[in-house]
């Protein structure tokens, strides 16, 4: 079986079925090294930085800001 099948069989899977393929997939992903590394600067940074609360429109605004220079 390909994965062309397989994704073949999930758009005929009814949507509980499809969940249960995708729980299953997320229990058994493991993490890359460049998601483990981005984690861990992540906590480093919180750590060395300290955290501070943003309020909702900060980060609407934010957002904003970094969806607007992807494009």
């Amino acid at each position: 079986m390909t994965a062309a099948d397989v994704i073949h069989q999930l758009q005929v899977l009814p949507p509980n079925e499809v969940a249960k393929v995708r729980d299953w997939l997320d229990e058994h992903a493991e993490e890359s090294p460049e998601l483990l590394a981005a984690i861990d600067e992540g906590m480093r940074s919180l750590e060395e930085k300290g955290a501070r609360v943003v309020t909702r429109e900060e980060l609407e605004n934010k957002v904003r800001q970094w969806a607007g220079k992807s494009r």
